[in-house]
């Protein structure tokens, strides 16, 4: 299967792969800040239901009420013929529909903005699954992943904010941690850890430039300046500062005990043992948490 290409550059996307409240909008907002890239943000929740979840970040309106976004949107009706709500970008349409959905969305993307390098901070493994295969059947994009990960300690501490219990979401962590490895090995991909990029953020996006194959530009590090175009993300997006502080605040949320349970619990995923998970997890250890 084969698509001819509607633009003269292919799109590279950077795919940000990871779990929530791991960091995906500040990479993006950061990445988006580069003269020669264009975030799109979750571009998965062009399709979803609920406006408030796909208010575009220069305009904080829907894509149908955004002067970019709906360009973007003109160009993907005259590629494919279907608006944002209709396109296939998560298990819906089959393999070939997905491939030419996804390929005028990016070349739209790409066109409009006049950048070559777009972001998706989609985060689905399945999504990102799908693009690789759709690349490797012929669609016009090149996929760069990116897996984005946050320690246990602040990913749990954050899930429980929102009303899940700590070994729940550090289950889910371990889970998606491993699966999400054992899918990208063998593929070429960059691992980011959310602490130290944002403790140590100009060697870490220096790195992760380079691996784009790009210079940093000054203006990402002043990522709140500027247009970003992000769709979906938290809220985060909203804002003065371009001060990047790292959430530590499981420091005082958990008590002394949690800690030590959650980091015994999630042992496997610091030594990067697939195997003694698999063996904390058969024998179901709850740990009291």
């Amino acid at each position: 299967m084969t698509f001819p290409p509607d633009a003269s550059v292919r799109p590279t996307v950077v795919y940000i792969t990871s779990r929530g409240h791991s960091g995906s909008t500040l990479l993006s907002l950061i990445l988006g800040g580069h003269s020669q890239i264009v975030s799109g943000g979750e571009l998965k929740m062009l399709i979803n239901a609920k406006d408030e979840n796909k208010l575009c970040s220069c305009h904080f309106v829907t894509p149908d009420q955004c002067p970019f976004w709906s360009q973007v949107q003109r160009h993907v009706i005259d590629s494919v013929g279907v608006p944002f709500d209709e396109l296939a970008l998560m298990e819906d349409g089959d393999d070939e529909t997905f491939s030419l959905h996804n390929q005028a969305l990016f070349t739209a993307i790409a066109d409009v903005s006049g950048c070559s390098i777009v972001v998706d901070s989609s985060k689905s493994l399945m999504r990102l699954s799908r693009l690789l295969r759709a690349q490797e059947n012929g669609c016009f994009i090149n996929v760069r992943p990116i897996h984005l990960h946050r320690g246990p300690l602040g990913f749990a501490n954050s899930c429980r904010r929102k009303g899940q219990t700590l070994f729940a979401a550090a289950e889910r962590h371990s889970r998606e941690f491993f699966r999400t490895r054992e899918f990208l090995s063998g593929k070429s991909h960059l691992f980011v850890s959310y602490e130290k990029f944002a403790r140590q953020t100009r060697p870490s996006l220096c790195r992760l430039m380079g691996w784009i194959g790009l210079s940093i530009d000054e203006s990402q590090l002043q990522w709140r300046q500027g247009i970003r175009r992000d769709i979906g993300g938290n809220r985060m997006r909203i804002g003065g500062s371009s001060l990047i502080q790292i959430d530590q605040s499981w420091k005082h949320d958990l008590t002394i005990a949690e800690i030590i349970k959650l980091t015994f619990f999630t042992l496997p995923i610091r030594l990067r043992s697939k195997w003694l998970y698999s063996r904390f997890r058969n024998r179901r250890i709850k740990f009291g948490l």
